[in-house]
């Protein structure tokens, strides 16, 4: 795929999807007046984790941030002037960390 092509589908609209997530997320979190200690206190939280579709979005959100900062990344290093492999390497570093730590901070 082009750069250009991948700029705008890559960057661009995950973005814009990105925007679109976190506002309906921050909607959810700040559409009733609840204090911070009671929003966080763990039946609240139960309650709008067990909606299933916030559940889904909040999973949407989190793939679509991490794509559109990966994106990111890459086109920095493109900027920079690297190398393919050496791009490849990098990112596949950066994806292996995030993996391991989520391992590591969900066990």
């Amino acid at each position: 795929m082009r750069e250009s092509k991948l700029r705008f589908w890559g960057v661009y609209i995950t973005g814009i999807i990105t925007l679109f997530l976190l506002s309906l997320h921050f909607f959810m979190l700040f559409a009733n007046n609840m204090s911070f200690d009671v929003r966080t206190s763990p039946p609240v939280v139960n309650e709008y984790l067990s909606n299933t579709a916030y559940y889904a979005l909040l999973g949407l959100l989190l793939v679509v941030a991490f794509t559109h900062g990966l994106l990111g990344i890459r086109r920095s290093m493109y900027d920079f002037g690297l190398k393919r492999g050496v791009k490849d390497v990098i990112i596949g570093g950066i994806i292996l960390l995030i993996i391991l730590l989520f391992f590591y901070l969900t066990t």
